[in-house]
Parts: C-alpha cells; sequence; structure tokens
C-alpha cells in the first residue's frame, strides 16, 4: 500500500461537478417559482407556495455550497452561489418583487456561515449557518418570511484492533453517518491509517479495500488488516466520507487494543 497525505486531495473534478449542479439547481429553481407565481391567486387561502419553494431553493444551494467547499473549494463559494440564486430568482419573477438577505452566520465555531471541523477524538463536523430574511411583493399579497437554515453533515468513529502476527492488525472501525442529527447514509469512505503511530511526521497509508458493513441505518463498520512499523505502535485511523449529498467529513481516532 503507498503512503499518502490524506489532506492532499484533487478536488478539481469535484468542483466542476459541483459548479453545474448550482447552475442547473438555480435555473430550475427559478423556473418552478415563476410558474407558481402565475397562478399565486389559485392558492391564496394556503401558505405561500412561492415562498416555500424559495425557501428550498435556498436549502439546496447551501447544500451545494458546502459541498463544494468541504471538497477544497473556498468558502467564498457560499456567498456566491446564494447572490447567484437571488439573481436568477428576481430575473424570473415576473409577477413579484423578491427581495432577500442573507447573513452566514459569524458565530465561533462558524466563519462566514462555514465550520469544518476534523478532530482526534473521533468526530469531523461540515457545517453551513445562513439567516434568511425573504420579502415578496406581488400582484395578490406580500409576504414576509424569517428563517434559519442549517446543514451538518457529521460522522463520529471510534475503533479496536486485535494483534496477528508481527505487526500486522485486524482493524474494526464503527462510523456513525448524520445530517441535521439524524442517522443518514454515506455514499462512499476512504481510510488510512498511520504507519508508525506517530504523526511527527505524517506516514499515512491508504487502506486499498476495507470490507465495509453497512447497517442500513447510518451505521457502518470498517475492518482492514494494518501493518505498522512496529507491534506496539498505536494505531491512528481517519476516515473519510462523503454522505449522499456530496458533502465531505473527516474523523481520526486512536483505536484501543482488544
Amino acid at each position: 500500500m503507498k503512503s499518502r497525505n490524506p489532506n492532499r486531495r484533487n478536488s478539481g473534478q469535484v468542483l466542476i461537478i459541483a459548479s453545474l449542479v448550482v447552475t442547473l439547481l438555480l435555473l430550475s429553481t427559478a423556473i418552478y417559482v415563476s410558474e407558481i407565481e402565475k397562478n399565486a391567486a389559485a392558492h391564496e387561502a394556503r401558505a405561500n407556495p412561492a415562498v416555500s419553494a424559495y425557501k428550498l431553493g435556498v436549502t439546496h444551494t447551501v447544500i451545494s455550497a458546502l459541498a463544494n467547499i468541504s471538497n477544497g473549494g473556498s468558502t467564498n463559494v457560499l456567498a456566491e452561489d446564494l447572490n447567484q440564486f437571488e439573481t436568477v430568482v428576481n430575473s424570473n419573477s415576473f409577477n413579484a418583487i423578491v427581495q432577500m438577505d442573507f447573513t452566514p452566520l459569524n458565530t465561533t465555531p462558524y466563519q462566514d456561515g462555514i465550520w469544518i471541523s476534523s478532530d482526534a477524538g473521533g468526530r469531523g463536523i461540515s457545517s453551513a449557518y445562513v439567516s434568511l430574511v425573504l420579502n415578496s411583493s406581488g400582484t395578490s399579497a406580500t409576504y414576509y418570511s424569517e428563517y434559519a437554515i442549517n446543514v451538518t453533515s457529521e460522522i463520529n468513529v471510534n475503533g479496536y484492533y486485535t494483534l496477528l502476527t508481527g505487526s500486522l492488525k485486524q482493524v474494526n472501525v464503527i462510523c456513525n453517518v448524520l445530517n441535521e442529527g439524524k442517522p443518514a447514509l454515506a455514499q462512499n469512505f476512504t481510510v488510512y491509517y498511520e504507519q508508525d503511530g506517530s504523526l511527527s511526521p505524517e506516514e499515512w497509508v491508504q487502506v486499498a479495500s476495507p470490507s465495509i458493513t453497512d447497517y442500513g441505518n447510518g451505521t457502518y463498520v470498517i475492518s482492514f488488516t494494518a501493518e505498522t512499523t512496529n507491534p506496539e505502535d498505536p494505531m491512528l485511523v481517519s476516515v473519510y466520507s462523503h454522505d449522499l449529498r456530496y458533502i465531505l467529513t473527516k474523523a481520526n481516532v486512536t483505536c484501543t487494543q482488544v
């Protein structure tokens, strides 16, 4: 297995795909909202469907931006995508004047609406938080709404290992995947272990073909055989996970010998 640093990732293709997804999302949402507004009078007795569509569009825009950022994109992507969303909606809102005010959260641990954390305690978080004030003035009614939009992908990992022969170890890592605090499914995992159990210097080895058991409820067991420099070396494991929204989370853990 080839040693590599897990922080070096080729994200170019991911960013291009994410950018295309954002563009398609904005166009489709704008058309959908426009069509709803043309028939707004027929829905007057219910909650304004256009406002619901705006909120849904903003939520998906935040998800797409977080997927981009967590895979190596600039944190500026969040504000840029939200501004682009507002521009497209305004240019397609023929029967209404729409004003959107976005405020990315800047309270610790968030900066510019983004919080990405990977610690040695087995928890990894990629999160975006935006406050939205929406004013929509149409021919039949005026609506004012305030929303807090929080998109959070999280993984929690813990692990254990048994000694085999020499420096070989059988490692089992339990990973729980969450979206907004609820169990969620993963799209893929990439797993590394530290060759000599020390982070000075970092010598990460990618696990070529781990065995992954999916329990269907956001819980996964990742099993593999690792060979460290010495039998007594600690077993440090790093897990990278993409959820179904392609948001990347990372977590590191020191496995326990059993």
